[in-house]
């Protein structure tokens, strides 16, 4: 089965190196795809130079994450896709094998990474609820993202939305502690300010979209 890596990328010269320096080196890819979503910085030309095909989305400022996301499986046909930030700190080949191989062996149809964090939190939220799984490591077969509803491909909801098509399906998702893993805060990529209401953003945004799919459930559901 052909696997491919997308890295939707905004302005990550700085830390789109060493995430693409692991996914080329890995013997789990056959691709390694950057959508750059309208950087004005050189996120094309290092992820060029490095290996990496590269998907140049024209809006300056970025059109969105899951639009970002959405390009990339466009230009690939890979059966499995696994999908990274552009930002991680401390990405081993490990990480990627351990994320891709419930996927591959057909025990699960969605594998999401759960980033080190204190405590142990992402598993603990996990077991709570697991829609709080929002963590941009995951590889999947390609028809879960091409069912998702096309109103829910927007901003910070879709791995929400990921989520839900999956548990109301009843469908087998993989959750994968990827020790060490870790990334570059907001507030510390943007300064304090930007980042903190790209944050805020991104809290309201989820939150909205737990309202929502609950009430419209029935666009999830596989026909």
């Amino acid at each position: 089965m052909k696997v491919a890596a997308i890295v939707p990328a905004l302005n990550e010269e700085k830390n789109i190196g060493r995430v693409l320096k692991v996914l080329i080196e890995s013997k789990d890819l056959n691709e390694v795809i950057v959508v750059d979503d309208g950087s004005t910085d050189n996120t094309s030309g290092i992820s060029r130079e490095m290996g990496a095909k590269v998907i140049r989305l024209e809006k300056i400022g970025g059109s969105g994450k899951a639009n970002a996301m959405k390009e990339g499986i466009k230009n690939t046909d890979a059966d499995i896709i696994v999908f990274f930030d552009a930002d991680l700190t401390g990405l081993t080949n490990k990480h990627v094998s351990d994320l891709i191989k419930p996927v591959i062996e057909d025990r699960a149809v969605m594998a999401v990474g759960l980033r080190e964090r204190y405590l142990g939190i992402g598993n603990f939220l996990v077991k709570i609820d697991p829609l709080l799984a929002i963590a941009g490591e995951r590889a999947m077969k390609r028809f879960v993202f091409e069912n998702i509803p096309e109103e829910f491909l927007k901003g910070f909801t879709v791995e929400t939305a990921l989520n839900f098509y999956c548990k109301i399906n009843n469908l087998p998702v993989a959750y994968i502690f990827l020790k060490g893993l870790n990334m570059v805060v907001k507030e510390k990529k943007w300064g304090f300010w930007k980042g903190f209401r790209n944050r805020v953003k991104m809290i309201n945004e989820i939150i909205k979209i737990r309202f929502l799919i609950l009430f419209n459930k029935d666009k999830f559901k596989n026909v």
